[in-house]
């Protein structure tokens, strides 16, 4: 049972991770080429729920794989409150719309360290 709940944790985590990446590295050029920011939009709508689908299914795996563990050098604790973490850092970027470019950048970059750091916290005891 735990294999299969970390499976999961981990698909979610690979998936949440990806979409994150690839939304950042598309989104510059959709821009440029979507004036009306129609197709843009749609995309973005698609992006993030299966963004946020799979980040919830990597938040639930890891706080029953924290439930789970019965090691007390585990550090699912960590990892999932470093993921909670990036949600809200993730929830400010997607819903505070008026922040600067530069304070957004910010928020880009510290989504994405959080989450490498997340993935990597997740494969130490898998």
């Amino acid at each position: 049972m735990e294999v299969i709940i970390k499976y999961i944790h981990m698909i979610g985590l690979s998936v949440w991770l990806g979409s994150m990446i690839l939304w950042a590295v598309f989104a510059p050029q959709l821009y440029k080429i979507d004036p009306s920011k129609k197709t843009t939009d749609t995309l973005r709508g698609y992006f993030s729920s299966v963004s946020w689908t799979s980040y919830f299914l990597a938040l639930v795996s890891g706080l029953t794989l924290y439930f789970l563990e019965q090691s007390t050098t585990s550090n699912w604790l960590l990892e999932v409150s470093l993921l909670g973490l990036a949600g809200v850092v993730i929830a400010l970027h997607s819903y505070a719309t008026k922040l600067s470019a530069a304070l957004r950048g910010a928020f880009n970059g510290v989504m994405l360290i959080l989450a490498l750091v997340v993935v990597y916290l997740a494969t130490i005891y898998i």
